[in-house]
């Protein structure tokens, strides 16, 4: 018969966020690679300076920052904050970045 056991849950739980922030990495660091080849692109078109990849910059620097703070606030037993934040982050990267995206071309 096998027992409850808390430590084991903890693993567990701390292995499965720790696969869904390497997949939400992989999401925006899609989204970021997508947008930096669109500054390319607008940089050869419309003659733009190298700052124009300043927000692409920020978030790759960025949301590894945000998954290190989230992972210690998960281990801090507040886990459905922590996944909340992470989600929260990611949606504001991608939202942030398309902005940027749009207002480069004049759309």
């Amino acid at each position: 018969m096998k027992y409850y056991n808390d430590n084991d849950n903890r693993s567990a739980a701390r292995v499965m966020f720790m696969f869904f922030q390497m997949f939400m990495l992989l999401i925006v660091y899609g989204f970021v690679y997508t947008a930096f080849s669109a500054v390319k692109l607008a940089i050869a078109k419309y003659g733009l300076t190298f700052m124009s990849y300043l927000p692409e910059v920020i978030v790759l620097v960025g949301f590894p920052v945000v998954l290190y703070k989230t992972k210690r606030q998960f281990d801090q037993d507040k886990r459905l904050y922590a996944v909340g934040l992470v989600l929260a982050w990611a949606a504001v990267c991608i939202v942030f970045l398309y902005l940027h995206l749009s207002q480069l071309v004049g759309v």
